[in-house]
């Protein structure tokens, strides 16, 4: 007496499976947005500490903390897009639409280069 194999490939994943899959591409998408929110807060900081702590802490200090936290919001930025896009790859056949991956690039790149504009300025700028 032979028993028939089932052809496992055909088969759909469990229900429960594919709403797992669903949670972690959304939050894949909530981990990004807290890369860029990082990001931004970092570039705001250093900002905000280069203008109005001028007079409070050493020009030295000054120029070492805002540069650090801008950096900071430059390797945000990449690392958020690299991040998303190493998950995003990882996940197929999902019931809901991610952010295609163009999209995330091209946001993280523009908030790095924004970054990148800050600190250019900052270090040209006279003490």
């Amino acid at each position: 007496m032979m028993k028939h194999k089932k052809n496992i490939k055909n088969l759909s994943p469990p229900l429960t499976n594919r709403y797992a899959l669903d949670r972690t591409a959304l939050a894949n998408e909530r981990t990004y947005l807290a890369w860029i929110r990082s990001g931004l807060a970092s570039l705001a900081g250093g900002l905000a500490i280069e203008k109005y702590l001028g007079g409070v802490i050493s020009a030295v200090d000054l120029r070492f903390i805002s540069t650090s936290l801008i950096v900071f919001s430059i390797l945000a930025f990449i690392f958020s897009a690299w991040r998303y896009r190493a998950l995003h790859l990882d996940l197929n056949e999902l019931d809901i639409t991610m952010l295609p991956v163009s999209i995330v690039a091209a946001v993280s790149f523009v908030f790095a280069s924004c970054s990148i504009a800050a600190l250019i300025s900052l270090w040209k700028a006279v003490p």
